[in-house]
């Protein structure tokens, strides 16, 4: 039975979701949005975790555009 906890813990962990989905639900500004997606390397649409956004949008923050 542990192990069903664990993997249901890790599923929750794991919910992939389309980046705009995560933008819209995280008030993610459009600009920053848009950095996040190409230094991610994001398709459209393309689903990932909430971790994998959190990241790629503090990447984005921390680019330094001349």
């Amino acid at each position: 039975m542990p192990k069903e906890k664990e993997t249901q813990t890790q599923g929750q962990e794991d919910v992939r979701r389309p980046h705009e989905e995560w933008a819209a639900q995280k008030g993610t500004p459009a600009w920053l949005l848009a950095a996040a997606r190409v230094k991610a390397g994001w398709a459209l649409g393309q689903e990932v975790t909430e971790m994998e956004f959190d990241r790629a949008v503090e990447a984005a923050l921390k680019e330094v555009i001349r």
